[in-house]
């Protein structure tokens, strides 16, 4: 009988470490693929003011800083248009992203209400042939996982992303002014910053899994 439960264990111990060593060896669709990541407002420039104790600008960069993490864990290079609190013009912003060999842009934005009910994400994108499908690729992805109401995508001649020379999104993920939004966002944890970061993860690794034209360097798209 104890051989036997012996004999168990260590088929137990050599079928997780199998399971381990396949998830290792495992190539996620971003590796080796470039992303230029923007922390959206900064410095003088702190978005919503409506979260009290938490300006935009900070969650926007926390979000950012998460999903660097992950993008890097599995083997991409990142590129931020700001790490730290500093304000950014849009047209310094999408002059770091076109100085980059990097082939897509993802500004994150929450977005902000007078209204503290109001919640919803969207995706916002700036020319149709270059940027719609990223857009729409990363906004499904959170309308999925983020569990608040799904607003759509909304073409907006942002200079971040109107003027960057690769596909590019700004993602209001979800509405920071939204009053359990604002205790999510506050909470120690930062498990909702978290939940923002792995979901834009999922949809950037989704985009990557997926033949889309590329977008040749220096050249706009229409």
């Amino acid at each position: 009988m104890l051989k036997k439960i012996s004999y168990l264990i260590i088929i137990s111990i050599l079928s997780l470490i199998s399971i381990s060593g396949n998830k290792a060896n495992a190539t996620a669709n971003v590796t080796n693929h470039k992303i230029v990541i923007d922390a959206g407002h900064g410095g003088i420039d702190p978005g919503s003011d409506q979260c009290s104790g938490l300006y935009e600008s900070t969650a926007n960069l926390q979000i950012a800083t998460l999903l660097k993490d992950l993008l890097e864990a599995n083997g991409a290079t990142v590129y931020m248009t700001r790490e730290t609190d500093i304000y950014l013009t849009n047209r310094e912003r999408y002059t770091i992203a076109n100085a980059t060999d990097g082939e897509i842009l993802v500004s994150i934005h929450l977005n902000g209400s007078l209204d503290h009910s109001l919640n919803y994400t969207q995706g916002l994108f700036a020319k149709w042939q270059k940027d719609m499908t990223l857009a729409s690729v990363l906004h499904e992805q959170l309308a999925s996982d983020l569990g608040i109401q799904d607003g759509g995508l909304l073409q907006f001649a942002s200079g971040v992303i109107l003027k960057a020379n690769m596909p590019a999104t700004i993602q209001e993920a979800v509405f920071i002014s939204n009053t359990d939004e604002c205790i999510a966002l506050k909470a120690d944890s930062g498990f909702r910053q978290q939940e923002i970061a792995n979901s834009l993860y999922n949809g950037i690794d989704d985009w990557f899994s997926q033949s889309y034209p590329p977008v040749s360097p220096g050249k706009k798209g229409k």
